[in-house]
């Protein structure tokens, strides 16, 4: 069950953090935009790299520096999620208020 819900979660997230990259780096966006894709992508990445933390512990040998290192990707892995939101939280609040007043 773990695996299939790894793996999946994994290929999603790798997908959705290569085509929000190339699709936040097209000419021609704005860059309010952009900024909000480039969230989306850090949301992305911060699930991937949380997964690859949380793979760690389903391993049979658990030794000290499999432990360390586990904590030190679930911990990039929540901060990039949690700025990632930030960021697009905070540039789509940007965005509507701009399309509302150029409307």
């Amino acid at each position: 069950m773990w695996s299939a819900f790894y793996l999946t979660g994994v290929l999603a997230s790798l997908i959705a953090s290569v085509y929000f990259s190339i699709h936040a780096r097209r000419q021609g966006i704005h860059p309010l935009a952009s900024r909000m894709t480039l969230g989306k992508m850090n949301i992305a990445l911060g699930v991937l790299v949380t997964l690859f933390g949380l793979n760690q512990f389903t391993f049979e040998a658990l030794d000290a520096v499999r432990i360390v290192v586990a904590l030190v990707m679930l911990l990039v892995g929540i901060i990039n999620l949690y700025l990632g939101t930030r960021n697009y939280l905070r540039y789509r609040t940007a965005w509507l208020a701009e399309t509302k007043k150029g409307a």
